[in-house]
């Protein structure tokens, strides 16, 4: 019995032992297959992220890739034709900027200068060019012939060059306000042109007779009269006259309050104002104190050998002033009631061909508006710089400084609500003829002042 006992004693504790024994392996497996799955999440986890970083690794390339755009590139070898009416010394510093442009231009653009004689020359070759298919890539004309050539349909509408990122004007508020707002005068209110050759009105005097005779410079039209009087006593002939009788009747008219015309073609110098402007220089005529050019053409003749002490003239005009005799000197025009005077000198406008040489066109335009171009230009010929950067260049300040030409201080400081010019429509020119026209039979006694100004109005109707 003992026996028996003890065998079964053994026999629950050996099972005992193994069902402890199970239990631990059993603990021990599922810690395992815990630790095991852990591991493996990591792991994906961290092939996932190698994936997320990858593919933001690729997406951040392909961004860059995108960003580095493309260099901008014309073709080899595009060769442009411009026209010009700039004669004589401006010719040759026309040629020389081309030349400098060739020289220099990083797309191998050619630009070939072409003299085409005076603006009425140059009119009517591109007249004649835009009825077949020789025209010129770019010209240079004033806003009345340009909105002619629009209705060819090959004049190109230059908004979306001006704009544009790799060859646009980035600093487009640059160019003179007064030059913005003339070259988007046309009907539609977009760019069909841009400011090349521009120039306004001073007045010329001769510096040695006002010192000698104690005269100030007049800065009123009232006083303009008071002084041409007293120097014409002096003289014994008029002292004072205008180049331009068309931008006499045009500036004096709305200086003294008046209007003249407007970008439909409407005739608004019927009026008191335009009639009092006019009879205030015919009266200056007969008291023998003011003057016409006449058949001298310009005033600058009669200047220059001192048949006269004072005029008003273009900036422009300045290059054919100048005697041994004495020295010269200018001064803003003199004003009326309104400040006003007039700014002139044509734009340059691009003629349609292929979208290359568009393109390579614009880019010498904008050229010749760069700061460093339009002072040299300035600064070599009668005209004024079209950008106010330019204004404030060293060279420029330096040149304007010596003195050499006055009209280079006095042409640019004019505030930008004093300037006026002539809107922009067809038949423009013919208004210009028009009150010319007028002076001129005013002044030589042919008509009364009254007279002359309808009967301007009625041949424009």
């Amino acid at each position: 019995m003992k026996k028996l006992l003890s065998l079964l004693l053994a026999l629950v504790l050996t099972a005992s032992l193994f069902a402890g024994c199970g239990s631990k392996d059993a603990d021990t497996n599922q810690t395992n297959d815990t630790k095991e799955t852990a591991a493996d999440e990591s792991a994906s986890k961290e092939t996932s992220d190698d994936a997320s970083n990858e593919t933001a690794s690729q997406a951040e390339e392909s961004k860059e890739t995108e960003e580095v755009a493309e260099p901008f590139t014309l073709s080899e070898g595009i060769e442009l034709q411009f026209w010009h009416a700039m004669s004589g010394d401006y010719s040759e510093v026309v040629e020389k900027i081309c030349s400098d442009f060739n020289a220099s231009n990083e797309y191998g653009i050619t630009v070939v200068p072409t003299y085409q004689g005076g603006y009425s020359d140059l009119h009517a070759k591109v007249m004649a060019a835009l009825q077949t298919d020789e025209i010129p890539n770019l010209a240079q004309a004033y806003g009345n012939n340009i909105i002619i050539y629009t209705q060819s349909e090959k004049v190109v509408k230059l908004d979306d060059y001006i704009t544009n990122a790799d060859y646009g004007i980035s600093d487009f508020d640059d160019i003179l306000e007064g030059y913005r707002i003339e070259n988007s005068s046309y009907p539609d209110g977009g760019f069909y042109s841009l400011p090349f050759n521009k120039s306004t009105e001073v007045m010329y005097y001769n510096k040695t007779f006002f010192e000698e005779n104690g005269l100030e410079v007049p800065t009123t039209l009232e006083e303009l009269k008071n002084v041409s009087i007293a120097a014409s006593d002096i003289l014994g002939k008029p002292a004072f006259g205008y180049d331009s009788l068309e931008n006499l009747f045009i500036t004096w008219v709305q200086q003294y309050g008046g209007d003249y015309t407007n970008a439909n073609g409407d005739v608004l110098f019927d009026t008191p104002e335009a009639r009092e402007a006019l009879q205030f220089f015919v009266d200056g005529v007969d008291g023998g104190y003011f003057r016409a050019a006449g058949e001298d053409k310009y005033m600058s003749g009669p200047f220059n050998n001192g048949d006269a002490v004072m005029f008003i003239g273009s900036t422009s005009g300045s290059a054919y002033i100048g005697s041994d005799e004495f020295e010269w000197d200018c001064a803003q025009v003199p004003m009326g009631s309104e400040r006003k005077v007039i700014q002139q000198g044509s734009n340059m406008f691009m003629l349609k061909s292929s979208e290359e040489e568009q393109i390579a066109t614009f880019i010498f335009m904008n050229y010749l508006m760069s700061p460093e171009v339009t002072a040299y230009w300035a600064m070599n010929t009668g005209y004024l710089p079209v950008r106010q950067s330019a204004r404030e260049l060293p060279e420029y300040l330096e040149f304007v400084e010596s003195g050499v030409n006055p009209t280079k201080s006095v042409g640019t400081s004019y505030e930008g609500s004093d300037y006026i010019f002539d809107p922009i429509f067809p038949d423009s020119y013919d208004y210009r003829v028009a009150v010319g026209t007028a002076v001129e039979e005013a002044i030589a006694g042919l008509k009364t002042v009254d007279q002359a100004i309808s009967d301007a109005m009625s041949s424009l109707q």
